[in-house]
């Protein structure tokens, strides 16, 4: 029943998602010679802050791992950041000019006479002032207004030429064959990111976390049962309380500690408590000890799980290459749409992006 849950968290997120933009791209009612972003960027940054806020003070006060508070106040921030925009991403115009303030609340002004162009975007336009820009979201309230006023107002400057259009841009990968570059590039980078990432996380679970005396429960102890099966060995203590070897690789000989296993000897183990969904608690072992002479070393269970786990960086590589492709792939194809059929252009974006 949990896995259903979640999986139909994950169906239901990109479809709030989808409904709030719906929302947003509502034609809305501007105030005159106004832009600004809709109010229901503060109430969504709001809620985001506050949500991820909440875990974030909660963690920071618990035995947690650093990284723990810290990803929740990154997703905290990201919150504020939507109220940042609200207050500060904002243009005012008249006749006169235009003042535009960006994400930083750095205002600069400019007059319609140092208009050169215009870039559309699938989701953004861009006013170009030579070399500057100034970004009108699609969801801003009276950005629709602002965009026909500078046209009017070029035109009337240049005796009727209409406002240029800039098709391709100085970084632009597709060479202006592509709506919304910036997205396809944030995409493509995010996604690389969190392939890196995910190696990183495999590289250091797999080698850069060995278990040692330091990071281990020291327990004394006494086991009445030695049961091997498979790749593993359980074990029962006196006190009834479960212990496994796990990932025991070949050539182990488990007949030294099945002869311990008699209630009475007691044994200096070293392991690490596991609490499985699915199954009963348990002690993995990683280290034990019968008097000075060990039994089972901390070398062993961490070659052990090496060997076990290194496998698995298999799958960010094939992801890397994968994605490299799709990505080199969708360059050359968004490069050059007209050589290739619609069915490939599809492969890599969707309809209307592509400008044939």
């Amino acid at each position: 029943m949990e896995y259903i849950v979640r999986g139909l968290s994950f169906l239901i997120i990109p479809i709030i998602v989808s409904g709030v933009l719906a929302f947003l791209r509502q034609p809305k009612k501007a105030e005159k010679g106004k832009v600004y972003l809709p109010k229901f960027f503060v109430i969504l940054g709001l809620i985001t802050s506050t949500i991820f806020l909440i875990p974030t003070l909660i963690t920071a006060f618990l035995d947690e791992p650093i990284w723990v508070p810290i990803l929740f106040f990154a997703f905290s921030l990201l919150g504020a950041s939507f109220i940042i925009a609200f207050v500060n991403c904002r243009v005012s115009y008249d006749e006169d000019g235009f003042v535009a303030k960006n994400f930083f609340g750095v205002k600069r002004k400019f007059t319609y006479d140092q208009v050169t162009a215009i870039k559309e975007n699938m989701h953004e336009d861009y006013i170009c002032i030579g070399k500057r820009k100034v970004m009108i979201d699609e969801v801003s309230v009276g950005g629709i207004e602002f965009i026909a006023y500078v046209r009017k107002r070029y035109r009337t400057i240049h005796k009727g030429q209409a406002l240029p259009k800039i098709h391709k841009t100085k970084h632009d990968i597709f060479n202006g064959n592509v709506d919304d570059v910036f997205g396809f590039m944030f995409a493509y980078i995010m996604i690389g990111v969190v392939i890196v990432a995910f190696a990183i996380f495999l590289v250091w679970h797999i080698y850069g976390n060995p278990c040692t005396v330091d990071n281990t429960i020291e327990q004394e102890v006494s086991f009445t049962s030695c049961i091997a099966k498979d790749d593993e060995i359980v074990l029962t203590s006196t006190d009834n309380k479960l212990y496994k070897i796990r990932f025991i690789g070949e050539g182990f000989n488990s007949d030294e500690i099945k002869s311990v296993c008699d209630g009475k000897t007691l044994l200096t183990t070293y392991s690490k408590e596991v609490t499985p969904d699915d199954e009963d608690d348990y002690y993995s072992i990683k280290a034990i000890l019968n008097g000075d002479a060990y039994l089972l070393s901390f070398d062993e269970t961490n070659r052990w799980h090496q060997e076990e786990y290194w496998p698995l960086l298999f799958f960010p590589i094939v992801f890397a290459i994968v994605w490299g492709a799709y990505v080199a792939g969708s360059i050359i194809v968004g490069r050059n749409p007209k050589r290739f059929s619609k069915k490939i252009i599809k492969l890599f974006f969707k309809d209307g992006y592509v400008k044939y």
